[in-house]
């Protein structure tokens, strides 16, 4: 009898264990939700890096970013704190910094924004809101609280539009010049 009681209390035992093990409150794993394909986007990211595009073995212009991200599917690129140079035909160059900035891969355009601000290797100087370079019109577009200065003259606007070497300049919405002295 007592071999019988023991089986059964072993028996007892071992289906509370089965039972216990089954049947206890865990959490169940989390997995993320997945995305719908058409959602899904890649992207590498560097950090410390640079662009450049060259014509002829020639560079055009170098972009060089604390962090620059690009889209794998449509290669945009965006960057944040910009420092560019572009390279003028006769041989000078415009530095330009920008803390965002956005370059099409079709295009290559690159818009600038948030306070942009260039400084070309003949003096002249130029800040705006926001900024575009044209890569077809070989052209540089400004707008917002647009200021040039070159040489003693002061050019101020709305909207601004030059050639890449910085020599035909057109001012648009609010134009002022100020010639030997300072813009206000």
């Amino acid at each position: 009898m007592k071999k019988k009681a023991g089986m059964i209390l072993a028996c007892i035992i071992i289906a509370a264990s089965g039972l216990y093990y089954f049947l206890k409150d865990e959490p169940l794993a989390q997995t993320p939700p997945e995305q719908p394909k058409d959602q899904q986007t890649s992207k590498l990211a560097y950090v410390g890096n640079s662009i450049v595009e060259q014509k002829d073995g020639k560079p055009l212009w170098e972009l060089k970013a604390e962090f620059i991200e690009i889209d794998v599917d449509t290669k945009n690129v965006q960057l944040k704190n910009l420092v560019g140079t572009f390279y003028q035909e006769k041989g000078g160059k415009i530095e330009i910094t920008a803390p965002e900035a956005f370059m099409d891969s079709k295009t290559k355009d690159i818009t600038m924004s948030v306070k942009v601000q260039a400084t070309a290797s003949d003096g002249t100087t130029f800040t705006a809101n926001e900024a575009r370079w044209s890569s077809t019109e070989q052209k540089v577009y400004g707008s917002g609280n647009v200021i040039l200065t070159k040489d003693d003259t002061v050019l101020t606007g709305d909207k601004i539009e030059s050639d890449s070497n910085m020599e035909k300049i057109k001012v648009f919405g609010n134009a002022k010049v100020v010639k030997g002295g300072v813009a206000r």
